[in-house]
């Protein structure tokens, strides 16, 4: 029998403040301890969650220059203080997290069999209600009967020999004259445009394009020879004249960026910008955004403009340092003041007269008899006394403490419990040791009261852990009937306090011994997930809710909601992939999803499924997405690529402050209502403005389309205001409401000129992407049309004076082709098979969820030039460790010249790209290294080779370091390294913007195909 060993080393850095456990001594064996009688133990006592301090020290690489420092931590040498955003390059991305640690594990005396390729491949012949753990546990359980036995002791076959796997501003841009006609568009005699159109007063600059636009069906002009040789021609129109968001990159000038403040800016500042946002009165662009900053007053213009009403919510987003926290005010049990009429809280916006007796409600203009323990005196000018003392009078954003009546129960702080997939496959691809490694290092990192665990392990069975104090070792109980699960202990033993120092010491030995217990020849390749998923939501749900945090690697393929194999690619090319996106078990999957919404309990699920292997993504995320749990998909996973981003993404899940049991309500001036909501999870039936979920993380966004129901007149605002009641993660009952202050505008000049296009597409690709999960294939189409709507009514309404056959974009939307061109191309929408369905799948629940911070970078990648560099790239700009950013090139492989090297990043990843024929002579100057493939060790882990490293690679590194940097309060962003003949080089390829892909155009030929349509439209 071949034991699979654990090399525990890479905890120590990442261990809580107590002790180490000892290591087993490789001579003895576990104990074995029989038992019926749940023993007893006192109540909790109290106790404090310290962390150790330690001091930072460690070799560093400084280079000069200005260039900024990466610091390195060799083996053996000190490392940086546990959760500290260090320089290196694996820096935990925020201090509440622990820096990241490989979980390593090999075989010893054999390489470990392979695991099976597929979900459907037969079962291995074993023992009836045999265990993984066979050297572990006296003898098999009954069917169906649980059995308790003693965890701890020492290691079979006690080796701990090191080891790992494998690796593997307003412009002009030219002019298009001509009339419009069937055979195409004229030859343009002029060059440059730079006349302002004719137009309503107060309208946006137009922009112009062309010189000669080609007809659709003509030859792409991105076709075009190499940019160092002379343009053909032939070309027809100029593509570097064309919209771009290219160019310098904004160094950041001062600590915590550009300052805004919500009461003065028309327009907020970009969602992907670095800025410090001032909360004074109304609420910050990080919690409310709208798709246009100035609103219609009137039905009729909103409906000639076609630019949809719609507002952007993440009422959890996290604020940087550098911004204040959102202020919590108690009232006690008489609760915050609210309208009689319509039940908006009260807010800056409240108007107060008759000596502060009375108030107007700023919604719906319902006069209120102020509470005589809430009446304060007021100025000549109608302001109270008290403005600036309450919290709720003078900022946008506030939490109030829910008086006791609000809630029908007593909260809870929510606890979590990890579900982890046992099997073959899970062992052996790395995602059970890495998890293992994770939790371990979170242990200090969780916050009481909210630091309650718990961890099940499923293969063919279910395997729960029970702590008790005065014990030295957690107990394992076997629970072997998968067709009815249950948690065969209480809450109390099986969900207990990680920051107690009684179970903390059991907590330590149970994660540092587990992997290497876990016997390869003894595991099963059957996983009772649903199973497992069951029990622990029931488990969860009985103590008043929390998080169950799934991890699977193989099909749910036995037991109680067991799966099928249904991976068909000739169905991919089908709508709704022919069938593939509906869930299987439906019954199943919804009587947990009700009981799980109406005892507060929130499911996430990571899956990490085998090169080309199905797993159901489409059934599994079912519960996560009405839940609000998160959902993660590491395909063919490799902790050598992937443990990183596994590691902070669980980090992320687990020590978010996120809320729970959540009831949401949003509400809108008089004159306006909500049509249609999007999110991951599915809209209320009769009405879209509330909803009812589990869990809301600080990166959850919700799209509210509004409508006109009546004219709005007698006003100069309109009010959005948003309330979510919620459970946080101390236990305590809060409401946060946000309420946002937007202009009215009789000008539909001003609905363009103050357009948000980040919102806009962020709109828009939801929109897609449900259309899509409906079986509905004609979203591409109905892009196509939102975009020709709009350039329309500007090109007719705003812009009526220029000549018909010039090309005129609002200086708002001028990227908006660009975008929606590249949205059709991105994987979540294209057809056929070589896109999988849970690749797909994945994609469009990530779409479904996409702050609006991500979306500009996710649908049109950038990419920067990393060799050769600009003078200043990588260089620190004398603010904190902020560094110069190279300038940002077109997305198209035509601007990749061959022998350089590239940053791209997407929102989600980050990958230096080097080119084929970047010389050897090249790698060795800039790594140290002679060959091409040893390059991405250097880059991953930089620390190891600190004294080859020249300074153009540090300066690559810091870059790197500015985007994760500047996107701090975003999700991780993997980093790796793409080499030339690779797969994932096709895939770089493919994702980038600008090119033809499939039957989809480039962006120039679809810009002419826009612009024909709106001809077409105008005749």
């Amino acid at each position: 029998m071949q034991l699979a060993t654990f090399d525990p080393s890479p905890l120590v850095a990442n261990a809580s403040p107590r002790e180490k456990v000892p290591a087993a001594s490789p001579q003895s064996s576990p104990r074995i301890e029989e038992t019926r009688a749940e023993p007893t133990y006192d109540a909790n006592p109290g106790y404090h969650n310290g962390l150790e301090v330690r001091e930072q020290t460690g070799a560093t690489s400084n280079s000069a220059n200005g260039v900024s420092g990466i610091k390195f931590f060799k083996e053996g040498e000190s490392s940086p203080i546990e959760g500290s955003p260090a320089s290196r390059l694996s820096g935990s991305p925020s201090a509440c997290y622990p820096a990241f640690r490989k979980g390593a594990v090999q075989a010893v005396g054999a390489s470990l069999a392979p695991p099976p390729m597929g979900a459907c491949s037969p079962p291995a012949m074993s023992v009836p209600g045999g265990s993984p753990y066979s050297g572990f546990r006296a003898m098999p359980p009954p069917a169906g009967a649980a059995t308790f036995s003693a965890y701890g002791g020492d290691t079979p076959g006690g080796m701990t020999t090191p080891g790992g796997l494998t690796t593997r501003s307003t412009k002009s841009y030219g002019r298009l004259e001509g009339a419009a006609s069937p055979g195409g568009l004229r030859r343009s005699q002029s060059g440059i445009s730079t006349s302002t159109p004719g137009g309503r007063a107060g309208g946006a600059t137009p922009q112009r394009f062309g010189n000669n636009l080609p007809a659709p069906g003509c030859a792409s002009p991105s076709r075009r020879k190499p940019p160092q040789e002379k343009k053909s021609s032939t070309s027809r129109m100029d593509p570097e004249q064309v919209p771009r968001p290219v160019g310098q990159h904004e160094a950041v000038k001062q600590e915590g960026g550009k300052v805004y403040e919500t009461n003065k800016y028309h327009v907020p500042p970009p969602a992907t910008s670095v800025c410090t946002v001032v909360d004074r009165g109304s609420a910050s662009c990080e919690f409310i955004r709208c798709t246009t900053n100035q609103v219609p007053s009137y039905p009729s213009t909103a409906n000639t403009a076609h630019v949809p009403i719609a507002v952007a919510v993440q009422p959890f987003a996290e604020l940087t340092s550098h911004e204040e926290p959102v202020p919590c005010v108690n009232l006690g049990e008489d609760g915050p003041m609210r309208c009689t009429r319509c039940k908006a809280y009260v807010s800056t916006f409240f108007t107060w007269h008759n000596g502060g007796h009375e108030a107007t409600c700023n919604f719906c203009n319902q006069k209120i008899e102020v509470p005589a323990d809430y009446m304060c005196g007021v100025d000549d000018k109608g302001k109270r006394a008290d403005h600036a003392d309450r919290p709720e009078l003078n900022k946008g954003t506030v939490d109030y403490v829910a008086p006791s009546d609000y809630s029908e129960t007593l909260p809870t702080a929510p606890a979590t419990i990890f579900v982890i997939e046992a099997t073959h496959r899970s062992l052996q691809c790395g995602l059970l040791p890495q998890v293992l490694c994770t939790l371990r290092s979170l242990l200090g990192f969780l916050q009481a009261p909210s630091s309650k665990i718990g961890i099940i392990l499923f293969d063919r069975a279910l395997h729960f852990f029970a702590f008790y104090p005065g014990l030295d070792c957690a107990r394992q109980v076997t629970v072997s009937d998968t067709e009815d699960p249950y948690a065969p202990c209480g809450a109390d033993a099986l969900l207990v306090d990680s920051a107690d120092p009684r179970y903390r010491s059991q907590l330590d030995q149970l994660f540092e011994e587990l992997p290497g217990l876990l016997c390869a020849d003894g595991l099963a390749d059957h996983a009772a997930g649903q199973a497992a998923l069951k029990a622990a939501t029931e488990l969860m749900g009985s103590r008043g809710g929390g998080h169950v945090v799934m991890f699977h690697s193989t099909l749910p393929n036995s037991g109680l909601g067991a799966l099928r194999y249904r991976d068909d690619l000739k169905l991919f090319s089908e709508p709704e992939s022919g069938g593939l996106f509906i869930v299987q078990q439906p019954a199943f999957i919804d009587d947990i999803a009700n009981d799980c919404l109406a005892r507060g309990v929130s499911v996430s699920v990571f899956c990490a499924p085998g090169l080309g292997m199905y797993i159901d993504m489409a059934t599994l995320t079912k519960i996560p997405r009405r839940t609000g749990g998160e959902i993660c998909y590491y395909p063919n996973f490799d902790p050598n690529l992937d443990g990183e981003r596994l590691h902070f993404d669980l980090c992320r899940a687990v020590v978010q402050p996120a809320a729970y049991s959540a009831i949401f309500k949003i509400r809108v001036s008089k004159g306006l209502s909500v049509e249609s909501m999007h999110a991951t999870w599915d809209p209320e039936v009769i009405d879209p403005s509330t909803f009812t979920i589990s869990r809301l993380s600080v990166d959850a966004t919700v799209n509210f389309t509004l409508v006109h129901e009546e004219r709005i007149e007698g006003q100069k605002h309109i009010y959005v205001q948003v309330a979510c009641l919620h459970t946080d993660r101390f236990g305590q009952r809060r409401i946060r409401v946000s309420t946002l202050q937007l202009p009215l505008t009789s000008s539909l000049s001003n609905v363009f000129r103050y357009a948000e296009v980040d919102s806009v597409t962020n709109l828009l690709i939801k929109r897609a992407a449900a259309s899509a999960l409906s079986g509905n294939g004609s979203f591409k189409d109905k892009l196509s049309k939102s975009t020709v709507d709009m350039l329309h009514a500007y090109r007719v309404n705003c812009a009526s004076m220029t000549s018909a056959g010039q090309l005129i974009l609002p200086e708002s939307l001028k990227l908006l082709p660009l975008y929606i061109g590249s949205v059709r191309k991105m994987p979540a929408f294209r057809s056929g098979s070589d896109i999988r369905i849970d690749d797909r799948m994945v994609a469009l629940l990530r779409i479904l969820g996409l702050p609006v911070a991500l979306t500009a970078p996710l649908v049109y990648p950038r990419v920067y030039t990393l060799h050769p560099l600009s003078e200043k790239a990588g260089c620190l700009t004398g603010v904190e460790e902020n560094v110069y950013m190279p300038p940002s090139i077109a997305s198209c492989i035509d601007k990749l010249v061959a022998d350089r090297i590239y940053l791209i990043d997407n929102g989600i990843h980050l990958r230096i790209y080097i080119r084929p024929e970047v010389t050897s002579e090249t790698i060795f100057q800039i790594f140290g290294v002679h060959h091409m493939h040893e390059v991405p060790a250097v880059l991953t882990q930089p620390e190891d080779y600190a004294e080859h490293l020249s300074e153009s690679a540090e300066r690559m590194l810091a870059c790197v370091q500015q985007i994760r940097r500047e996107r701090v309060r975003l999700p991780w962003q993997a980093f790796s390294v793409v080499l030339p003949g690779t797969p994932e080089e096709s895939r770089v390829i493919a994702s980038l913007a600008e090119d033809r892909l499939g039957s989809e155009m480039n962006y120039v030929d679809f810009l002419c195909h826009i612009h024909k349509l709106v001809q077409n439209k105008q005749d």
